[in-house]
């Protein structure tokens, strides 16, 4: 069964009419006088009106026969307290001299660590991008175990890295072997 073409309007929304299991039923149940006759009726608003076996059956049938509409059901109201303390969070005031004042003695402890011989972790040269690189590319192994022990990179670039070596390594076997095939 092959798949209905999308229709289209002029706006350009389309709608697919289904793989079989959408179609009219063999036996129409509304009235004649409700087909529509040409596409230009269905770009209208148009209310049709009641047919005359519909309004004799309407006739017939009592208000009370009809079953009741249910009452919609309202959700209860629920009351609370308010909690002022809640509402709003107070925030300690800071002055930019508070500001200065905590950089000051960060800077201090840092320049008095650096004095008593306990200077700040450096990065490693190995984690340098081009030393990086160049061992993934000369020797992976050892590149591979420096891009993992490195805290520098996250773990997303690490895998990336990690992935654009294997296929490197794999485009470069293809072209060596390409390449002893056609010497030989």
């Amino acid at each position: 069964m092959r798949t209905p073409r999308p229709i289209t309007t002029r706006r350009g929304i389309a709608t697919l009419i289904g793989n079989g299991w959408l179609h009219e039923s063999p036996k129409n149940v509304w009235p004649r006088g409700w087909d529509i006759r040409g596409r230009s009726a269905l770009r209208k608003c148009l209310f049709l009106p009641v047919p005359p076996g519909v309004q004799a059956l309407a006739a017939q049938v009592s208000p009370a026969a009809m079953a009741p509409r249910p009452k919609p059901v309202e959700p209860p109201i629920v009351t609370h307290r308010r909690n002022p303390a809640k509402d709003a969070r107070l925030l300690p005031a800071v002055s930019p001299g508070d500001v200065y004042a905590a950089n000051k003695r960060a800077l201090y402890a840092e320049e008095q660590a650096k004095l008593l011989g306990k200077a700040p972790a450096r990065a490693r040269w190995y984690e340098d991008p081009v030393a990086l690189g160049s061992l993934l590319l000369l020797c992976p192994p050892i590149g591979l175990a420096a891009l993992w022990s490195s805290k520098r990179y996250s773990s997303d670039a690490r895998w990336a890295l990690t992935m654009m070596t294997g296929l490197t390594l794999c485009l470069g076997a293809a072209v060596a072997v390409a390449f002893i095939a056609l010497r030989s």
